[in-house]
């Protein structure tokens, strides 16, 4: 009898459950691990999900640029210059400013109309140039099955083909009632490492929206020096070597850049964002490098 070939099944996923309460009916038990196969879905979601709250925020920074305002103040201006009827004999500026709303009660009542629509038609047109910017930043993690960010295949470890091991210690992911809420993932930066200083960034990091004022991204960024740590112990015999953690964030994430100044990083370079000149030129997003320095000698830690 001949062997007919297997298919490998996947293995059951754990539910991000990103659009849906946690359940309550769980113990209320919070712990950190590193990436599993049954944690690959989890872990793709809550990547992708980052971008979307990075997207919501680049949203804001466009609807509350001073530019943007500026537009709709103009848009009422040129309506109401050519229509407003001026008091005259006003012997005062109450005085003026009282006569003024009475005699254009239409006009600014249609102003208020005009510059609703014209904000409205200016934030979709912006929300449109943040959606698309967004969205290829997206399709790139998902069309490389999530190896852009942890350096594996996760469609693969689903199925629970595990290449090396060790490139899964360096992700973790926090759980919380037996829910995923935050991960953070580090990869080594071959170009500018060398035998002398191991340098890593952290290509994803992140949590749900609602944990986002609970400290969770402090600790994420703790692990991620950590594990910094436990790789050039693992791989130099030199281990006074120096070690760089970076991590890349855009300008409008005040949050973020809080939280990293609050842990000791500093801006190491800044540049216009060059993927979208609306958003690089017109408006001034950067993109900013941030990093910590620091040395790591085992002999101490002995």
């Amino acid at each position: 009898m001949s062997k007919k070939g297997s298919v490998k099944k996947s293995i059951k996923q754990v539910d991000a459950s990103l659009h849906e309460p946690i359940n309550r009916d769980v113990p209320p038990t919070i712990y950190g691990t590193n990436l599993k196969p049954e944690l690959a879905s989890a872990a793709l979601n809550l990547s992708v999900d980052f971008l979307k709250q990075q997207q919501a925020l680049a949203n804001h920074f466009l609807v509350c640029h001073p530019k943007t305002i500026a537009f709709v103040l103009l848009g009422s201006f040129i309506y109401l210059v050519p229509n407003v009827n001026l008091p005259r004999n006003t012997r005062s500026v109450i005085s003026f400013a009282i006569q003024f709303v009475l005699m254009n009660r239409v006009q600014l009542l249609t102003c208020g109309v005009v510059v609703a629509i014209v904000a409205s038609v200016l934030f979709t047109l912006l929300s449109k140039f943040t959606d698309s910017f967004f969205k290829e930043k997206i399709n790139q993690v998902i069309d490389s099955d999530g190896s852009v960010l942890f350096d594996c295949k996760l469609t693969e470890l689903a199925g629970g083909i595990v290449k090396d091991k060790k490139k899964l210690q360096n992700t973790q992911i926090i759980l919380y009632r037996e829910t995923p809420i935050a991960l953070v993932s580090v990869l080594a930066n071959s170009g500018v490492s060398d035998n002398d200083s191991l340098v890593m960034g952290v290509s994803t990091i992140g949590c749900r929206r609602v944990y986002a004022k609970s400290g969770i991204v402090e600790d994420l960024l703790d692990w991620a020096v950590i594990r910094t740590k436990n790789i050039q112990s693992e791989g130099s015999n030199d281990t006074s070597n120096s070690m760089k953690l970076l991590v890349e964030v855009y300008s409008f994430d005040n949050n973020v850049k809080d939280v990293l100044k609050k842990k000791g990083y500093s801006l190491v370079k800044s540049c216009n964002l060059s993927e979208s000149k609306l958003l690089g030129g017109l408006f001034g997003v950067q993109k900013e490098l941030w990093g910590v320095q620091f040395h790591y000698d085992a002999k101490k830690q002995k």
